[in-house]
């Protein structure tokens, strides 16, 4: 399949598909950070350009719950909210066949009602010792499964996993935006994995 992954600088899930014998490409107005095939750019230019399925991670700064409370005091922010959303209905309204739209837990549940339930998934259910509560809003695709369960350490009677400290927050802190986007590998391959049967 020709399968486009949107909003990608990592190449993680586009190596995943190429592994898997796909015509993957990733785009970014970042440059990738792995060699690989990479289109730097507006990704809305190239959406006409015959994909088969496209899986696209639209930035979280201004969608996530995590960052939605400063919206009400920097109304700034709300309007950047407005344009994330807008990004996301053109990403969905995308004319392709198989798409997932991954994002934290944020408004576009609440704001864009035409898109179907997400499904939430977490990685420490792919093998990865994490915890990320993500959704997946899909059309022509099937959910994905988990394949690995990671235990979580106990703390004060409280589940850990290694990104989070003792009191929960995540160690990478929210100043790092970008290596908190990056897709986990378990989940990457899970897609690649589940989703390469889709015909």
């Amino acid at each position: 399949m020709k399968i486009l992954i949107a909003c990608e600088f990592s190449g993680i899930v586009r190596d995943c598909f190429i592994a898997m014998g796909h015509d993957a490409v990733s785009c970014d107005t970042l440059p990738t950070e792995a060699l690989g095939p990479h289109h730097q750019g507006d990704v809305l230019e190239i959406l006409d350009q015959g994909w088969d399925m496209m899986i696209a991670h639209p930035p979280c700064t201004y969608l996530s719950s995590s960052g939605l409370h400063w919206n009400k005091r920097q109304p700034e922010r709300a309007l950047k909210t407005e344009d994330a959303l807008l990004f996301v209905k053109a990403l969905w309204d995308a004319p392709i066949e198989r798409v997932c739209i991954e994002n934290p837990v944020g408004c576009i549940n609440t704001r864009l009602p035409f898109m179907p339930k997400p499904q939430y998934i977490q990685p420490y259910d792919f093998g990865e010792d994490a915890s990320k509560k993500t959704g997946l809003w899909t059309r022509g695709l099937p959910p994905l499964v988990g394949e690995e369960k990671i235990e979580p350490r106990i703390v004060k009677g409280l589940p850990r996993w290694d990104n989070q400290s003792d009191a929960g927050q995540s160690r990478l802190g929210g100043g790092d935006g970008h290596k908190r986007s990056v897709t986990y590998f378990g989940i990457a391959y899970a897609m690649a994995s589940q989703w390469s049967a889709e015909k």
